[in-house]
């Protein structure tokens, strides 16, 4: 298969996700995690930052490796959001970290704890789909 190939069945199983999907990963979920990149002066940021660097190309390999979105992807969420949480909550309760938070750190650590909540909740469900039947695409039950 070719690269364009490749791209073009990427971007059609992308359209194929349903609307609300799209949204929440376009408009919520990317632009709240990638916020760490612009808060790396901070504890909180650099982790955040971390963690989305490790889903962005855990998923891009996944991506370009099986061309289309499926339930794979939701894989790398598990294993960087899962100590990613367990860290930013360790850090809003005192637990972790010298110095005090500041406001613009406490908020993204509170957005971020709140989105990825949501979203590992649907990767757990996502996953625990693809482990029982290993079948790989998204589409076959809306999720």
């Amino acid at each position: 298969m070719s690269h364009r190939e490749r791209l073009d069945r990427i971007q059609a199983s992308c359209r194929r996700l349903p609307l609300w999907m799209l949204a929440w990963i376009l408009l919520v979920l990317i632009p709240v995690n990638a916020t760490g990149f612009f808060m790396l002066h901070t504890a909180s940021g650099g982790l955040v930052a971390l963690a989305t660097l490790f889903v962005l190309a855990a998923n891009g390999v996944t991506l370009w490796h099986y061309a289309s979105v499926n339930r794979a992807l939701a894989l790398p969420h598990l294993i960087a959001w899962v100590p990613l949480q367990v860290a930013l909550v360790a850090r809003l309760i005192g637990g972790w970290g010298a110095d005090a938070m500041h406001l613009d750190e406490w908020l993204l650590a509170v957005l971020v704890v709140m989105v990825n909540s949501v979203a590992l909740f649907f990767d757990t469900v996502v996953s625990w789909r693809w482990w029982r039947s290993r079948h790989l695409n998204l589409e076959a039950d809306g999720l």
